[in-house]
């Protein structure tokens, strides 16, 4: 990291990590098209009826992931190594036991949160055996994030991208023979998932077992101030994920009342295709983060500016090319998931076509989150998550409805990116000064 390079080089650190989100999305993208077109589309709402739950165990993943790994990144930006890999040895061990009792206490509590997602009585038996599955891989699935944002920022990217995609394989792979050769059903779709998280998680923990690892495996620090410092500062990525857990179930419950359940597997449809989109600017963020951390540690003020500057221009790029590249391939993308001409496939093609202005926004609010967290400021980080999600969203998705009907579904999200945009724009001029970029 201390090699100048030029901006030219920077995708070959974000390519891989693009990747490796994008096949970590395709994990559930998979899932619910085998389900739709093998089980029916109301297994595929009992599905998304689920999902917040795995949002919140991926929240804690991702805060445990970006957080800690800029703290461990910015003190070897600042020459203590070993410090460094003791905290960064505390972070997987609390990791793996807080995963162990949040599995323990989800399984002990399952008709809980059942209710507590709204699942109807229709939707209730599919919606369980998912759900129940799920938990049982939650160690894996909160490990398997963390391990790779470790490996991209210890340069090991295209390993984290080779985990990733072969899991993702696995999981396709998995799916076929759970769920069409064996008919398990939404059972087997989580199976896959599952497994497919475990074999990534198990191979790269390996990896940081090396001692000539630039991180390896130490005696882990004894200051919880570390685990608070990682949560703290990762904790804009887990509002992030609580806050499309909240979003999920707030569009579950509204387009049952207005279009039916067929709204939620079209909302489904179209959350999924949302997957796939932020992965790639996550992915982005994800990639160029701990540079960004350790730049900001080694005090190197003129490659702050580039690498913030450059990524500025990439990130509104893509988002015109996304936007517009959805909109011609909706029938496409629709298809993927249920047959043309029916209800589900009519509402999500109308629909998508509105929804899709939120991609020229998304962008720019993941990146803005991202970079403040690597600055190590989780505070202003959170803020922006939580402006955008629980306040812009959740207000825009209960009140449009009632003044617009259907269509304000649709509108709640793109307009809610959009005064995310507004939000970030402010702080990054406020806070321009404050890190020299």
């Amino acid at each position: 990291m201390e090699n100048k390079f030029k901006l030219s080089q920077i995708f070959k650190l974000v390519v891989p990590t693009i990747l490796m989100m994008s096949f970590m999305s395709l994990y559930t993208i998979v899932d619910g098209a085998f389900v739709s077109t093998l089980v029916g589309t109301d297994a595929l709402s009992a599905v998304n009826i689920a999902y917040p739950y795995v949002n919140f165990i991926l929240g804690i993943s991702i805060m445990l992931g970006t957080g800690g790994c800029a703290l461990v990144m910015k003190k070897i930006g600042e020459g203590k190594n070993e410090e460094a890999k003791r905290d960064f040895s505390l972070i997987l061990y609390f990791a793996f036991v807080s995963s162990l009792v949040i599995c323990g206490l989800s399984i002990l509590f399952i008709e809980q949160i059942l209710k507590l997602l709204g699942t109807t009585n229709s939707l209730y038996q599919y919606t369980k055996d998912y759900l129940f599955f799920m938990i049982i891989f939650v160690t894996p699935t909160i490990l398997k994030f963390i391990v790779e944002q470790f490996l991209i920022a210890t340069n090991r990217p295209k390993t984290a991208l080779f985990l990733s995609v072969s899991g993702g394989i696995l999981n396709i792979v998995l799916d076929y023979v759970f769920i069409a050769l064996l008919d398990f059903g939404v059972k087997g779709a989580a199976i896959a998932t599952g497994i497919g998280y475990a074999i990534p998680a198990i191979i790269g923990l390996i990896f940081f077992i090396n001692p000539s690892s630039l991180l390896h495996f130490k005696a882990p620090s004894k200051s919880p101030k570390v685990i608070l410092e990682a949560c703290f500062n990762g904790s804009s990525e887990m509002v992030s994920q609580l806050s499309s857990g909240i979003i999920t179930f707030l569009f579950n419950i509204v387009t049952l009342k207005y279009i039916g359940e067929d709204g939620v597997a079209s909302i489904t449809i179209i959350l999924y295709i949302q997957f796939l989109v932020t992965a790639v600017f996550l992915g982005y963020s994800i990639g160029i983060s701990p540079r960004i951390s350790f730049y900001y540690g080694n005090k190197d003020n003129a490659m702050l500016k580039r690498i913030i500057s450059f990524s500025l221009k990439f990130v509104w790029t893509i988002s015109v090319f996304i936007c517009i590249a959805i909109v011609l391939a909706s029938p496409f993308l629709v298809g993927f998931f249920t047959e043309p001409g029916t209800n589900v496939f009519n509402i999500t093609i109308d629909s998508l076509k509105i929804y899709s202005f939120a991609f020229l926004f998304v962008g720019t609010n993941i990146f803005m989150s991202g970079m403040f967290t690597a600055f190590s400021n989780g505070k202003i980080s959170a803020l922006i998550s939580f402006l955008k999600t629980l306040v812009f969203e959740s207000l825009g998705i209960i009140i449009f409805p009632l003044i617009l009907g259907v269509m304000g579904i649709w509108l709640a999200v793109p307009i809610a990116d959009f005064l995310g945009v507004i939000v970030c724009i402010y702080l990054y001029k406020k806070y321009k000064s404050v890190y020299n970029y």
